[in-house]
């Protein structure tokens, strides 16, 4: 059971980017994908019987959405009306809230929450606010900052309220990695500190961080990834948010009502009760396959037998399947790879079934991840200092990379980098 699920940048008016030479039922699943994770997400809001579905990151973009897109949010919200539920949706401004409300006819059940405007709302009978951590130049944290610790309750015994000890308190925010960005933008999570720090002043302050990001997030904040994943560089395929607010203990039998616990009573810190839960429908997954030598039908073989071993459920999610071919750090070979990686797509695509088998090979590549340990002084026998090839300073530029944690550029970048100059030499 949930009080409250939280879903993040649904984002149904961008579509996934297609697949190049992807049959028509991969091409489909993919341009479904937002739509049926929303639709996931709003599943689990009525199965799991939630008073409210948080929608907050990009939603639908008023100036470049259909109406096809515009009807389809229209009938989830009001389908999830019908179940008691309110659609809460997070809105940059004020013009945005308008903006959204012409475009879906102002539906019953939802609201809206904007920098400068929270929400209140009272869920089975605990009120429960609202407030946003966006906005310009992180006003609007500083004014969610503001007003978590003055917010004014009822006085204690004001019928429908309860008493201050109950309120629950709710900062979301998010950051906009891998929108517009590529892989190695570091962008920073611009006001997560800030609401982070907002929602522990307050003993039921709660903080829900949005990122498609990878790595640990802020302390003090659930941080939640997409409902739909776009790449293979995004924190998690896909899932969302489940909060409750009581841990809801059983009522006593066999004893008189005066006798039994207070059916508000939680009996453990109700901020430990968040869970996240599976919505995507497509995933992308990378497999290693050792290949020191052969031809493109060996290597598509090799590359069969591992997806084969994965053992997919056919109805799960899609898999998009990404496969890196070790190498053995022989660059000749990392050429060859290159150069028969059509042919060996085309043989591994053949054995495609969309009926029986959710994975679709859409990349081979040589492993962009291989060390570089063993082209270095290190290991080859140089000594430092003297005249040494271009691949064996270049490795000791990439492995010093690696071992300085505040290098300006990552390791994984950094080794992907030095495998695509040794190759570009190699094959001129």
């Amino acid at each position: 059971m949930a009080d409250i699920v939280f879903a993040f940048d649904p984002a149904i008016d961008r579509p996934i980017p297609r697949l190049e030479a992807a049959p028509p039922a991969v091409v489909e699943t993919l341009a479904r994908a937002p739509h049926a994770a929303l639709e996931s997400a709003a599943a689990i809001a009525r199965q799991s019987e939630a008073a409210a579905l948080v929608l907050f990151g990009r939603v639908l973009d008023p100036q470049r959405a259909s109406p096809a897109q515009a009807a389809h949010l229209r009938m989830l919200v009001t389908g999830l009306a019908a179940h008691g539920c309110h659609t809460v949706l997070f809105a940059a401004d004020e013009a945005a809230r308008a903006d959204t409300i012409r475009l879906l006819g102002g539906p019953p059940g939802l609201e809206f929450v904007t920098p400068l405007s929270p929400l209140r709302l009272d869920i089975r009978g605990i009120p429960v606010e609202m407030l946003s951590a966006q906005g310009p130049h992180e006003s609007a944290t500083a004014a969610a900052a503001a007003a978590l610790p003055s917010v004014a309750l009822p006085p204690t015994g004001t019928a429908g309220h309860l008493p201050a000890p109950h309120e629950r308190r709710i900062v979301v925010g998010w950051d906009t990695a891998h929108w517009t960005g590529e892989r190695w933008d570091d962008e920073p999570a611009r006001g997560s500190h800030l609401a982070s720090h907002a929602a522990t002043r307050s003993p039921h302050g709660f903080v829900v961080w949005g990122s498609r990001r990878r790595g640990p997030g802020v302390a003090g904040t659930h941080q939640l990834p997409a409902l739909q994943a776009r790449s293979a560089h995004e924190a998690a395929a896909g899932g969302c948010g489940a909060l409750t607010l009581l841990d809801h203990p059983p009522v006593d039998e066999g004893l008189p009502s005066t006798a039994r616990r207070d059916a508000l009573e939680s009996r453990t810190d109700w901020r430990n009760a968040w869970r996240e839960l599976p919505t995507h429908h497509v995933a992308w997954r990378t497999i290693n396959v050792a290949s020191a030598t052969g031809g493109d039908e060996d290597l598509a073989t090799a590359i069969w037998s591992a997806i084969e071993a994965l053992a997919l459920d056919p109805q799960g999610p899609l898999e998009i399947i990404r496969c890196h071919v070790e190498c053995g750090t022989s660059v000749q070979r990392r050429v060859r790879i290159a150069e028969i990686s059509a042919e060996t797509l085309a043989r591994v695509r053949q054995l495609y079934d969309a009926r029986t088998f959710r994975a679709w090979c859409h990349e081979v590549l040589a492993d962009p991840g291989e060390s570089l340990v063993a082209l270095g002084h290190t290991r080859s026998g140089a000594k430092p200092g003297s005249t040494t090839s271009f691949s064996t300073a270049l490795a000791d530029i990439v492995n010093r990379a690696e071992q300085e944690p505040l290098h300006a550029i990552p390791a994984e970048l950094a080794r992907e980098a030095g495998w695509a100059a040794l190759e570009l030499i190699e094959s001129t």
